[in-house]
């Protein structure tokens, strides 16, 4: 995973009143609980191995990756299983991003995900995958997602997450 940003993000859609920087301790945790899930090898890493992370902040996240054959269905289209687990993944990586004050970093764990499918993407097709935490409580994270085309902004899909925070040292990554 590559950082082509530095730790801000100009996402005009943040409401989040920390001016939207996170630390540069968060920053590395946040890359190396990423390259975890890679050395995983679970069912994200096929998803989530040439991903490129753009720009990080509190709360919020944001990726870009060429939409190859192994995420497409038959119809060489950008597969709606493989969306998906993007919006999930990289939502859970937006609330990590609120974990400025942890020694180790947490995923929720999703309960809801309710997802809007707008247009496609196919073979070659660069796109973004956004991330932002919208309400946080002591037992849920509320994220938003959306998937877009990188050359023009076309909206490709959105999705409301839903995270069960878990308590502390829920997760091991």
């Amino acid at each position: 995973m590559t950082n082509n940003n530095d730790n801000n993000s100009n996402n005009s859609n943040n409401n989040n009143n920390n001016n939207n920087k996170i630390s540069n301790i968060l920053n590395e945790k946040i890359q190396s609980a990423f390259k975890d899930v890679l050395e995983y090898k679970g069912f994200s890493v096929d998803v989530f191995k040439s991903m490129k992370l753009n720009k990080i902040g509190y709360g919020y996240i944001e990726f870009e990756v060429t939409v190859t054959r192994e995420l497409t269905n038959t119809l060489e289209g950008l597969h709606g299983g493989a969306t998906a687990t993007l919006m999930d993944g990289i939502g859970a990586f937006s609330y990590m991003c609120t974990q400025e004050n942890q020694k180790e970093l947490t995923f929720g764990v999703t309960v809801n995900m309710n997802i809007n499918y707008i247009t496609g993407a196919t073979i070659g097709d660069k796109i973004i995958i956004k991330a932002q935490v919208e309400k946080l409580t002591k037992t849920l994270c509320f994220s938003k997602a959306t998937v877009e085309k990188a050359e023009d902004g076309t909206l490709i899909s959105t999705a409301q997450i839903i995270y069960k925070v878990p308590p502390k040292l829920y997760s091991k990554l």
